[in-house]
């Protein structure tokens, strides 16, 4: 692991929250990885308030200690991250845009966090001997256009045929993502669940989380 890169208590460019330390996109590390050209081209930009919402339910809804845990559509990585730092959990973070990784390097970096493996992949692309031996498959905003209701569906029966005991996607209140809700709620292979969150931590924010498990 490389030098821990140290983030001033004071420094207003960084949020401290549920034991992490996070940087706003006008932080100067964050620059510095704009400047070498690391520009996320899928809304990998900044941190996504569901993850918040996340980490919140999996607090009361522990994964097993050390267990496998997927980051999907890990962005910036900060739900795995804090996986890793809380539960220990053996992290793959998945993302589509492999410019988003250098930011989760980052992140894992200030949090004293190593051995986040990272991949390259689309939802699509997520074969169900790549979902085999998970525990908790895990998203936060991912779910923002029609065309991946179909795409998410999909990837969550080839996660419950794998033997993922359960797969987690936070949304805050898009179109896509209630139709993904209604596909599994018709689904016999799943129980699907929706769980309202809300938080006032780093800032306010409200989302719903599908919770799917196995039936």
């Amino acid at each position: 692991m490389a030098d821990k890169i140290k983030i001033a208590r004071d420094d207003k460019r960084a949020i401290r929250t549920r034991s992490l330390v996070l940087l706003k996109p006008a932080h100067k590390e964050v620059r510095k990885l704009k400047r070498d050209a690391h520009v996320p081209s899928i809304h990998g930009h900044k941190i996504w308030n569901s993850s918040f919402l996340i980490m919140d339910y999996l607090s009361r809804n522990k994964p097993p200690k050390k267990s496998r845990f997927m980051d999907l559509g890990c962005g910036w990585g900060l739900l795995g991250i804090w996986a890793k730092k809380k539960f220990e959990c053996k992290v793959t973070a998945v993302d589509a845009d492999e410019d988003v990784f250098p930011y989760l390097e980052l992140h894992a970096n200030i949090n004293g966090v190593s051995n986040i493996k990272t991949r390259k992949k689309r939802f699509e692309k997520l074969k169900k001997a790549d979902l085999e031996g998970f525990h908790t498959l895990a998203g936060a905003d991912i779910c923002f256009w029609d065309e991946l209701t179909p795409v998410l569906y999909k990837l969550i029966r080839r996660a419950i045929k794998a033997g993922v005991k359960r797969i987690i996607i936070a949304d805050p209140g898009r179109d896509p993502f209630y139709q993904l809700v209604e596909l599994c709620e018709k689904d016999k292979t799943m129980v699907a669940e929706v769980v309202e969150r809300t938080t006032t931590r780093p800032k306010v924010a409200v989302a719903d989380l599908l919770v799917v498990t196995p039936a």
